[in-house]
């Protein structure tokens, strides 16, 4: 028991030091850029800057790269010591962990929000996206050590909490890793409510359903990143086009029609390129077709022509590929506008001799 008591009393330390160190880190980096003119100081000062912040006040990268080393290093330290004596909490003490972790980097984040440096806001992004995993984490051991709820339903509790607490923060932040946690939460939740429903003691829940609901919500995220209904539009359609590529996979292995789809999808993400001048998404597709068209072929033609001729069958439809890529990846390139050739002045006119002084000097004269 004294044992016991006192390992709590360490973590508590631990936890309250961590969320001090926290707090006195983000309070003193936003009081830091407020002074430097990078964080608003209120609307009189506002408007004396005229709303912006001085140029050339940045950040530097290698000092964003120490801040982060330090912090993953003060996090590394407080998790060990957490996971040593792990075991001693309780299920809620366990809960109230991860909690008051998440909590401690949404207020950190949102201390920091306000100032206008790129480095201040990908680290708002990282704390906030840590704070969502903090989240899921705690729904997922309340749900199973508290609530005594099955893996299912656990799986599904988490998914459920990290999506509504992702698009919550997505909502007042809509940045990349926001919509990254926004993205997973979905994912899970899909994953999730598959496996509660279609699974059942005796069988598990079929690979079809997870290929087929993870490749139409991977195209449906990808067209709503596209119509910038979810943002940034970068993140989300990549996030979207490469879970549709990749989605296929999950079925192919016991429903063969499912490399029609695979295929398909691979093949339109190439054709799609063109116009659209993406060479990201023409590698995508490229890798996807190679990939799927090679295990199609090894599947299907290796009884019938042996390995020997599936290998040279797979040789000509890789080079086939990577010629067409080749061809695809010229496309993609922005058209070289030829640059107007640069006009020559035109020659100084001299004034016409019958608008000279000398001239008019004559007509009076004569």
């Amino acid at each position: 028991m004294r044992g016991g008591k006192k390992a709590r009393a360490m973590i508590i330390g631990w936890i309250v030091l961590l969320i001090a160190a926290v707090i006195l880190i983000a309070g003193g980096f936003y009081f830091w850029a407020r002074r430097r003119g990078l964080a608003p100081a209120g609307p009189a000062a506002d408007a004396a800057r005229g709303g912006g912040s001085p140029a050339g006040r940045h950040v530097s990268l290698l000092t964003e790269a120490v801040a982060y080393v330090g912090a993953i290093l003060l996090l590394a330290g407080g998790g060990a010591a957490v996971r040593q004596q792990w075991h001693h909490f309780t299920s809620w003490e366990q809960v109230a962990v991860f909690a008051g972790a998440a909590a401690v980097f949404l207020v950190a984040g949102g201390v920091v929000r306000r100032v206008k440096e790129a480095a201040v806001q990908r680290l708002v992004g990282v704390l906030w996206f840590a704070s969502s995993a903090g989240v899921a984490v705690a729904a997922a051991l309340a749900a199973s050590n508290v609530y005594g709820m099955s893996g299912k339903v656990t799986g599904l509790t988490a998914g459920v909490v990290l999506t509504v607490y992702s698009a919550a923060l997505w909502l007042v932040r809509r940045r990349a890793l926001q919509c990254v946690a926004l993205f997973a939460g979905l994912v899970v939740t899909i994953c999730a409510t598959i496996l509660t429903v279609a699974s059942h003691p005796a069988r598990p829940a079929p690979s079809l359903a997870f290929g087929l609901a993870l490749w139409g919500f991977g195209l449906l995220w990808a067209v709503l990143g596209w119509r910038r209904y979810v943002e940034p539009l970068w993140v989300a359609a990549s996030l979207g086009v490469l879970l549709a590529l990749i989605a296929p996979a999950l079925a192919v292995a016991d429903h063969g029609w499912v490399y029609v789809i695979a295929i398909g999808t691979a093949a339109t993400a190439m054709a799609l390129s063109v116009p659209l001048r993406n060479t990201p998404l023409l590698g995508l597709g490229t890798l996807a077709t190679f990939g799927y068209v090679t295990a199609a072929v090894v599947r299907y033609f290796r009884h019938s022509l042996g390995i020997p001729a599936t290998l040279a069958v797979t040789g000509l439809l890789i080079l086939g590929i990577a010629v067409i890529s080749a061809r695809l990846m010229r496309l993609t390139r922005p058209a070289r506008h030829a640059e107007p050739a640069a006009a020559k002045p035109a020659p100084e006119q001299k004034p016409a001799a019958a608008d000279t002084p000398a001239r008019k000097q004559f007509h009076r004269a004569s």
